[in-house]
């Protein structure tokens, strides 16, 4: 009787799909996502041969870190999963604080949801840019004066990558809602940063 109970369940197709699983798919899974870390250090690594920096942390969660002009740069790339976001992200210390506080966004239907009931949006008479980005802060004047015609091309350049921009304080962020997988947008998300630093120190 138990030996007909045994084969049963070995005839239950969810048991055998839950054995192939296990036995076949889940080291897959596993193997798939040790790859992907070790192309985010590569990529890290290759980036601080350029910039003269270094990496560190864990294999799961490398950091770069680097100079410009002397400010400390950070950045981070962490793949999506079920519980958080995938993002890449260069952060950068500020000698002094940001004569004010601003964040940019790529538009989406939740900004333009927003904006429908009252969500602040500085227009910069640039129709592309102003039909692409989002800007918020409670600092109008300081918006038009730092987000000038090269800044916009720039952002404009990474719009298919959904830039989000936040200068607060002395910190600057600029991020990636992705895992960025090329030398190339790594060098355009660089490119941008530092854009933002010269513009801030030129104010």
């Amino acid at each position: 009787m138990h030996e007909l109970r045994l084969l049963k369940m070995a005839l239950d197709w969810p048991f055998i799909f839950y054995i192939v699983f296990i036995v076949a798919i889940f080291p897959l899974i596993i193997i798939l996502s040790l790859w992907r870390y070790r192309k985010i250090k590569y990529l890290l690594e290759q980036q601080a041969l350029k910039r003269n920096g270094t990496v560190t942390g864990s294999f799961l969660l490398p950091e770069l870190k680097c100079s410009y002009q002397g400010l400390p740069v950070l950045i981070t790339s962490v793949p999506g999963s079920r519980y958080r976001y995938a993002k890449t992200e260069v952060g950068i210390t500020l000698v002094k604080p940001a004569p004010g506080n601003i964040a940019i966004v790529r538009e989406s239907m939740g900004t333009r949801l927003g904006k429908k009931f009252g969500t602040a949006d500085v227009q910069l008479g640039n129709d592309e840019f102003d039909r692409e980005f989002l800007i918020k802060t409670h600092d109008e004047a300081f918006a038009r004066t730092l987000v000038n015609i090269s800044l916009q091309n720039a952002l404009l350049d990474l719009k298919d990558e959904k830039p989000r921009i936040i200068v607060q304080g002395t910190w600057l962020t600029v991020q990636l809602p992705t895992v960025v997988k090329s030398e190339e947008t790594y060098d355009q998300l660089f490119s941008l940063a530092f854009s933002f630093v010269d513009r801030l120190k030129n104010l």
